[in-house]
């Protein structure tokens, strides 16, 4: 069987039109940005092309500017810690199942003495507005909820959470971690989200790129420090190759027409082969409002989720039992946040798409995996 790859929610294989990115930058593009000569303006032109690009995709192009950064990581940390900071009395509210460099971030906070509140999710990883709104008061600076869970697939509405929080506290500063949600899900209504971060490698580019998009006016003092580069809020030269590889990503989601229908075929696909394995119980939800189209998390009672993983890369498919960034840490975070029972949280796998995945394949995979739970439930103790 030829190889499917089914951890998209850990990273993505670059577009083969980035070889010919690397052409254009290395013939001509490799200036530094910030030089004065006639070359390097034109590569700060390409780039402030770049972040326009990346705006609209967004949807916040007249409300919003885009900082470069190094991927998702680096642009929550920017947000937490160089972002909204109140006086003394300042609190912070944090969705309780959020990326661990979201979540490490908070509990930074809470470690130097500033009060955070933490908004326990549904048991598929869903904030619910009100429970935001319980948290807030006439002193919460911040507010993070993700905007698609990166484990579960679970989405939220963060635009309306925002207009939300807006209206009972207009001074409050909303963020919404969008790696997962970008260029996959349909643009939110940006007027409330201050602050929304991306990366390059989920969506086909590369990694070690990513943007931060702020609001026009929101508070942000910058985070490293040195030659002033993009607008003095993030010093040292732009990783110019990334950058323009990251456009060219947002151009093929752009122009591709029905690729949001693409990775709704390949989860149907992927189900409707799976069907109804007995003690199989899903993480995800199901309702499409509330969930993404790419990430699909299923449990097996009496199957360990990594035993799992590990026959199925045998026979070359890839998944995951959670995030990458924390799937060799034990028992998942988020399984502890959701407050899922051990036999499921053991159980648990990943199956995440991309518009270059099949129906065969993913239907392949389904039956695979089934072959798999039968023939692993013949060694599990009865």
């Amino acid at each position: 069987m030829q190889s499917i790859y089914l951890d998209n929610a850990a990273t993505t294989r670059p577009l083969a039109a980035l070889a010919g990115v690397y052409e254009a930058y290395a013939r001509g593009l490799w200036q530094n940005p910030s030089a004065l000569y006639a070359p390097a303006v034109g590569v700060q032109n390409e780039l402030n092309e770049a972040r326009g690009l990346l705006l609209s995709a967004f949807g916040g192009e007249e409300s919003h500017r885009c900082l470069f950064t190094s991927g998702g990581t680096e642009g929550a940390n920017t947000v937490v810690f160089r972002g909204a900071r109140g006086g003394k009395q300042a609190n912070y509210v944090c969705g309780g199942a959020e990326h661990p460099c979201v979540e490490e971030s908070f509990k930074s906070l809470y470690e130097s003495g500033a009060p955070v509140k933490w908004v326990k999710p549904d048991g598929h990883g869903n904030i619910a507005v009100q429970d935001v709104l319980d948290a807030v008061d006439g002193h919460t600076a911040l507010v993070c909820v993700m905007h698609v869970n990166n484990e579960t697939g679970a989405k939220n509405d963060v635009a309306a959470i925002a207009a939300a929080v807006k209206a009972k506290n207009p001074r409050t500063l909303f963020f919404a971690d969008g790696v997962q949600a970008y260029l996959r899900e349909a643009a939110e209504d940006a007027a409330h989200i201050d602050y929304y971060t991306v990366s390059a490698h989920k969506t086909h580019a590369l990694k070690g790129t990513g943007a931060l998009f702020y609001k026009k006016g929101a508070p942000l003092r910058p985070y490293l420090l040195g030659g002033g580069q993009e607008g003095a809020l993030r010093s040292g030269t732009q990783n110019t190759f990334g950058i323009l590889c990251f456009r060219k990503a947002v151009e093929y989601f752009l122009n591709e027409k029905g690729v949001a229908a693409r990775l709704e075929a390949l989860r149907r696909a992927f189900l409707n082969e799976l069907g109804n394995v007995p003690g199989m119980v899903m993480v995800t939800p199901n309702a499409r409002e509330k969930r993404c189209s790419h990430i699909v998390n299923i449990a097996f009672e009496a199957i360990r989720g990594e035993t799992l993983l590990h026959t199925l890369e045998a026979k070359g498919i890839y998944i995951s039992t959670g995030a990458a960034c924390s799937s060799k840490k034990g028992k998942s975070r988020i399984a502890k946040a959701l407050s899922l029972p051990d036999t499921v949280a053991e159980g648990a796998v990943r199956v995440s798409f991309s518009p270059f995945n099949t129906e065969e394949e993913a239907a392949a995979a389904a039956g695979e995996m089934k072959k798999e739970i039968a023939r692993l439930r013949k060694f599990t103790r009865k």
